[in-house]
């Protein structure tokens, strides 16, 4: 006799917990959660820088990543857990944009306008509160070709309460929290195949040989989205590409453990505090290093290449000009999944009975996670509660036109 499920959701990452959790929470009375992995955060959740910022060119994913943002710094309460493993550090975050100080400044008041904690500062400014901070806004050529001469920039914008998660910590969270109100999740459960009832799905079939029926599933399965879409049977019409990307770690002197967020323009990384302030975590803002599609996402290098690593360490080395190059780096390489059109996910119904994606982040999957799993839960409930999003699910619809952004990468 087969078990059965109102919703299965395909993947127990950062995506498919937030979903079966939010579900839950709406009063879904059976929801089971299948994942191939042996635990939480084995896919591209465990490799996330996990920025919890809110500056992204288009108005809706301000609100949504800000709405993201203090679910995360009110964890605890959110989950309903006692003891959350994760927590919202709030060191803030700096935006080196390289702009004029009009454009700097509209931009602030874009971001405030949408409930954003933003100030602005010009250089003095900059360096009187970061010191070790280089205020240089001029292009940096990270191959040394081209001689680089240093000129502040007129302005930086900071997102005061903007910081970074624990993306491991946060994905237990609420694989318990959902296991709290009801949900079941299951790991070492790859699915081999979906049910069907005439054209629609049914259920999924597991590798052990079991069955669940449900009268609907979820494809929230990261890196491994097509097999299941080509199970289903469904063309999305979007490129959803399995994508390696990479961050080093280095360590960092006692006297730089309040470092900020930051977001470089200039020199193309971002960069944060990782093991309470001992080290920095570097990754990359630039498109051309989003480009290395992974055929099988069970298989690809999952550590740094070192000419990255280099070209980065020379990078934050211009930024942080005192950093002293010691020290071995580390690096790894995890997945994102590009949607190729517009860098931003796809959800909800295909065309396909009883089936349902939440595929591409692109990047954005770990701040936009709880808000992701509220618009799913009230879009099959029909029903809105405390905490959840204003925004719908049908600004990500699959049928939707590909979002115009001021950047196709992980910006936006």
């Amino acid at each position: 006799m087969n078990t059965i499920a109102d919703v299965v959701v395909i993947g127990s990452g950062i995506i498919g917990a937030s979903i079966s959790h939010e579900l839950a929470r709406h009063g879904v009375d059976s929801v089971i959660a299948v994942d191939k992995g042996a635990g939480p955060a084995e896919g591209s959740t465990g490799s996330s820088s996990a920025f919890c910022r809110c500056r992204y060119s288009r108005s809706e994913l301000v609100t949504m990543a800000h709405e993201g943002r203090e679910l995360y710094g009110d964890w605890a309460a959110y989950t309903g857990l006692e003891n959350p493993r994760s927590e919202l550090k709030r060191p803030g975050l700096v935006w080196m944009l390289g702009w004029d100080r009009e454009r700097t400044v509209a931009d602030a008041e874009r971001l405030a306008d949408h409930g954003v904690e933003v100030s602005v500062l010009d250089a003095e400014g900059l360096s009187g509160r970061y010191p070790y901070l280089n205020p240089c806004g001029e292009d940096f050529d990270l191959t040394g070709e081209i001689e680089h001469e240093c000129k502040p920039a007129e302005a930086f914008i900071v997102e005061e309460r903007s910081g970074y998660a624990d993306p491991s910590g946060a994905n237990q969270d609420l694989v318990e929290a959902a296991r709290n109100r009801g949900a079941e999740v299951r790991f070492s459960s790859p699915v081999t195949g979906l049910l069907r009832q005439g054209d629609a799905v049914s259920g999924i079939e597991l590798a052990d040989g079991s069955r669940i029926d449900a009268g609907l599933v979820i494809n929230a399965a990261g890196p491994w989205c097509n097999r299941i879409n080509e199970m289903a049977e469904v063309d999305l019409e979007w490129h959803l590409t399995p994508t390696r990307v990479q961050v080093i770690y280095r360590g960092l002197p006692p006297e730089m453990k309040s470092l900020p967020l930051v977001g470089d323009f200039s020199t193309g990384i971002y960069f944060r505090p990782e093991s309470e302030g001992q080290q920095v975590l570097v990754g990359s803002v630039l498109a051309e290093d989003e480009e290395e599609i992974v055929n099988d996402p069970d298989d690809f290098k999952k550590s740094a290449d070192a000419s990255y690593t280099e070209m980065k360490l020379a990078a934050l080395h211009h930024r942080i000009p005192s950093l002293e190059a010691r020290g071995l780096p580390t690096g790894i390489a995890g997945l994102y999944t590009i949607n190729r059109e517009d860098v931003h996910p796809v959800l909800g119904p295909v065309g396909r009975e009883g089936f349902w994606v939440a595929n591409g982040f692109s990047g954005h999957g770990f701040k936009l996670a709880p808000v992701i799993g509220s618009m799913i839960a009230q879009a099959y409930t029909g029903e809105t509660i405390d905490r959840d999003t204003v925004m719908s699910m049908d600004f990500f619809s699959v049928d939707r036109e590909p979002l115009l952004t001021e950047a196709k990468n992980v910006l936006a």
